[in-house]
């Protein structure tokens, strides 16, 4: 218990500023949609002039910038699965490696713990701060909501604040997997982030070209695309099943590999 408090207090701080930087920038995006929506068609039409590819890259081929729930899924859902899979990495990669870098880990292993405790833990520290996080940013869109969108659909609404999560969960668990192989915080830091990124463009050059269609089956970004839930009217229960199957698979190889491997002290 002492070790999950620990966790959990070390990196409030990280969970306030990556909270409260994606839930404004979600308000504010909420904020000036009345203005956008009153001229929503100009833009759509100029839109319409982008190619085919940019426009199905990014679900503008689906949604609509003149409804609240497509200006959302275009302009802000983007931003809080992408970043907060970003945050979803730094804070898992750094768990495990963090105790090697600063040297923690002989006064850790030196408690009456095991190694199981330890990375069951630190596995219920980053869970707890994910759903922290996506239950902030979703009470704060929510809101935006309120005040700003005149007609949506609170259940879709919904959708669109618990996909996110299903995703940063699946990064996470991979990151906190990867930090086994990093006796660095700072490697763990950009082996994560960089693991982000290209699946991100991944799936983006997945969209855009038929001849590599099929990688876009390795990011979590495909499987919880915004556009796909909205036009489907909800999340699809396979794609569930295949995150959480890969969060999962993630969190059992971290418990099989560390209590193998040798920690340098």
């Amino acid at each position: 218990m002492n070790i999950l408090l620990r966790e959990l207090k070390s990196n409030r701080r990280s969970l306030i500023i990556w909270g409260i930087a994606l839930a404004l920038l979600s308000f504010l995006m909420m904020a000036i949609y009345p203005s956008f929506a009153a001229d929503a068609a100009q833009m759509e039409e100029l839109f319409s002039v982008y190619p085919e590819g940019f426009m199905k890259a990014f679900g503008m081929d689906k949604l609509s910038l003149g409804d609240a729930m497509g200006w959302f899924a275009l302009e802000a859902y983007l931003m809080i699965i992408l970043f907060g899979s970003m945050f979803a990495v730094i804070l898992s990669s750094s768990m495990l490696s963090k105790e090697e870098d600063e040297k923690t880990i002989e006064f850790l292993l030196a408690k009456p713990v095991t190694r199981n405790h330890v990375v069951t833990s630190k596995l219920l520290a980053y869970v707890g701060y994910l759903l922290a996080f996506n239950a902030g940013v979703g009470v704060v869109t929510f809101i935006g909501f309120e005040i700003f969108a005149e007609e949506y659909s609170r259940i879709e609404l919904l959708r669109l604040i618990v996909a996110p999560f299903l995703a940063h969960l699946s990064f996470a668990s991979v990151g906190f997997l990867l930090s086994l192989f990093f006796t660095r915080r700072k490697s763990a830091y950009s082996v994560g982030i960089g693991l982000v990124l290209l699946i991100y463009f991944i799936n983006i050059m997945a969209t855009l070209s038929d001849k590599v269609e099929f990688l876009r089956y390795v990011s979590p970004f495909y499987y919880m695309d915004a556009a796909d839930i909205i036009v489907n009217g909800r999340i699809n229960p396979l794609h569930t099943l295949i995150l959480l199957m890969v969060s999962a698979l993630a969190m059992s190889a971290t418990y099989l590999l560390y209590n193998r491997r040798d920690i340098t002290i």
